[in-house]
């Protein structure tokens, strides 16, 4: 999505206030831990990056924090990014700085939860999607990708803003995973599109497909109870791998579809819906642990009136986007009939959501 679609937007929410550079009399540090700053902790730094809790910094302290976001520069969840950096920097009097480097600058998916997990410094912040962190220990989170699950954007803010969105966020730090859930991120529900002479209305118009889905088991395990085949391709190579035919398709909401440009050369747009798995910001736990308590709750601050500001512009921008894709050519398909989709999937959700069934029911019915 370009800048123009959510630039106005943002000005306007921040331009009452003037943002103060970051400076301070305090020693800057960053989630590494500089040498002054390791110096000032007793060596604790190392510590925190061994699953111990260092021990926070001096008042008045300055940070830098890396953001990584995997989508470009304009799009609804950089904007995000931007927004949550600009209110942290103004909350903290500009002792706290985050860098956002969108376009997947700092590396892909796994890259990043790898190193958040080992102790950030090169990546301190990133968006992870819920359903994506399985394999680093957050089983819960992934109930909120299984198919068809949220009827809908009231439903999902319904489940996210309960004691149970509370819960799986804090799952990361009590499966000792190294990562501290933030907040949440609503992008939108999730569509299949692909190339040009392929029309997917049913279930059955996938099947025989190469499609590329996150490398998780459960979008592997989705695609395949569609009758397709998930083809392992790094979100940054998607394009190219759409252009020369090594994937016949993908799936995304309307923000990536479109500010990705995939309509080039994937124009069939089929509106499925068939995921709307949040996303999640996630912090390094040995950077958090640095922070003072004032610090987190500056944090903790910026990140709810972030969400607030999603919530509040995505269902906007994701019409105004539905808009932009038709203008430049995009078959958009409209499904009105999802039970073959529904029916396709139901053994994949029964079997991601055993022993989890309690809280399964419990969201179905938010």
């Amino acid at each position: 999505m370009k800048k123009r679609l959510t630039a106005a937007i943002l000005a306007a929410a921040m331009a009452v206030t003037s943002l103060t550079a970051c400076g301070g009399s305090g020693t800057e540090t960053t989630a590494a831990g500089s040498a002054e700053t390791e110096a000032a902790a007793g060596g604790e730094t190392e510590a925190a990056a061994e699953g111990e809790e260092a021990a926070p910094a001096a008042e008045g302290a300055t940070y830098t924090f890396r953001y990584a976001e995997l989508n470009p520069d304009g799009h609804i969840m950089d904007e995000c990014g931007d927004y949550f950096a600009q209110l942290v920097n103004e909350k903290s009097g500009g002792r706290i700085n985050i860098q956002v480097f969108p376009a997947g600058q700092l590396g892909d998916e796994k890259t990043m939860y790898q190193t958040i997990q080992m102790g950030g410094g090169a990546i301190d912040i990133c968006r992870a999607n819920t359903n994506s962190l399985v394999d680093f220990g957050a089983e819960k989170l992934t109930l909120f990708g299984l198919p068809f699950i949220f009827r809908d954007r009231e439903h999902l803010w319904n489940v996210l803003n309960s004691e149970i969105g509370d819960e799986f966020k804090g799952e990361l730090q009590e499966k000792g995973t190294g990562m501290v859930g933030l907040f949440y991120l609503d992008e939108g529900s999730r569509n299949f599109f692909t190339k040009e002479g392929i029309e997917s209305r049913t279930a059955e118009d996938l099947q025989g497909l190469n499609l590329r889905v996150p490398t998780t088991d459960l979008m592997s395990d989705t695609v395949a109870a569609l009758g397709a085949q998930s083809t392992p391709i790094s979100f940054s190579e998607l394009y190219s791998a759409l252009q020369t035919g090594t994937v016949d398709g993908a799936e995304q909401p309307h923000s990536g579809y479109y500010s990705n440009k995939y309509s080039e050369v994937a124009p069939n747009y089929s509106l499925t819906g068939h995921t709307y798995s949040p996303s999640i910001v996630i912090m390094a736990e040995s950077a958090w642990n640095q922070l003072s308590d004032e610090d987190k709750a500056i944090i903790e601050e910026a990140a709810k009136e972030t969400e607030e500001w999603n919530r509040t512009n995505i269902e906007q921008l994701d019409a105004e986007l539905l808009e932009q894709i038709k203008a430049e050519g995009a078959n958009v398909i409209e499904i009105e009939d999802k039970s073959s989709f529904i029916e396709a999937t139901a053994d994949v959700v029964a079997k991601y959501a055993a022993g989890y069934e309690d809280y399964y029911e419990q969201i179905l019915a938010k």
